[in-house]
């Protein structure tokens, strides 16, 4: 696969790349998941065969160099060097949860490349969610030895039982270094306080789509920390749920995730 030597950070960046087209998509993935187990259902969809998908590896997860004490803003920096290293001019950023939060920074960053933003439940918030926040919690020494294992078995009991959304993040998690993961989850719950505020200034077409269970639900809403939809279409985003999900969307049903997502890819 190809990879980007990032000499600042004695670094690998990786990813994938689905589709010939010339619009280009970026698809960055949730916290420690490789971006092509994140949204293979979505981009081999027929639908998106125009598309040239690329698909990156946020520096520790996926195939990426393992990486500790990077902010939101050093992944999104990443992001924009593996685009300019192939020549990518514009594109449109797709984030997913973690991916989300970098791909507004980049979008922030490097207005020149970016001219769509679609945030699927993507980070805008300062504090991190539950998840991020109990990860965070603790020293990256406790985390490795206590927490990830205890959450790791959580995940395998609800594999063994047939569910396809902790079976995905079990083998994302069991093969991330548990540092470099735990620095993620530090990374998102400091967002910077002011991420919101400026991604609700831009001015290029922005979309946020939540689950459906957390937009009708505004206490669930609020407890995962995710913004306010009515602020998000005040300052016009278009505002767009998958019904029958929660936070997982497209790892729980990647079609009705790529039926919801094609039509705010088209030109």
């Amino acid at each position: 696969m190809p990879s980007l030597y990032l000499p600042h950070h004695e670094a690998f960046v990786r990813w994938d790349e689905v589709g010939q087209g010339q619009r280009v998509v970026v698809w960055l993935p949730g916290i420690g998941f490789p971006a092509l187990g994140n949204f293979l259902g979505v981009v081999t969809d027929p639908a998106l065969a125009p598309l040239r998908s690329i698909l990156i590896d946020p520096l520790g997860a996926g195939r990426s160099t393992p990486v500790d004490g990077l902010s939101i803003p050093d992944h999104a920096d990443a992001v924009a060097a593996v685009l300019d290293h192939l020549g990518v001019s514009r594109c449109c950023a797709v984030g997913y949860s973690m991916g989300g939060a970098i791909a507004a920074e980049l979008t922030l960053r490097r207005p020149d490349l970016v001219d769509r933003l679609i945030l699927a439940e993507g980070n805008l918030l300062t504090g991190g969610g539950p998840g991020t926040r109990y990860m965070a919690a603790v020293s990256a020494q406790e985390f490795a030895d206590e927490r990830l294992p205890d959450m790791l078995g959580d995940l395998h009991e609800g594999a063994i039982k047939g569910d396809v959304v902790d079976d995905f993040i079990l083998a994302s998690w069991g093969q991330v270094d548990p540092t470099a993961l735990h620095g993620m989850a530090r990374a998102l719950v400091a967002i910077r306080p002011q991420l919101e505020a400026e991604v609700l200034g831009l001015s290029l077409p922005r979309s946020y789509i939540f689950g459906a269970q957390n937009l009708e639900n505004v206490d669930e809403r609020i407890a995962k920390n995710l913004p306010d939809p009515e602020r998000l279409e005040d300052a016009g985003f278009t505002v767009h749920a998958q019904q029958g999900a929660g936070h997982e969307l497209m790892l729980k049903d990647p079609a009705a995730f790529t039926a919801l997502i094609t039509p705010l890819l088209a030109p």
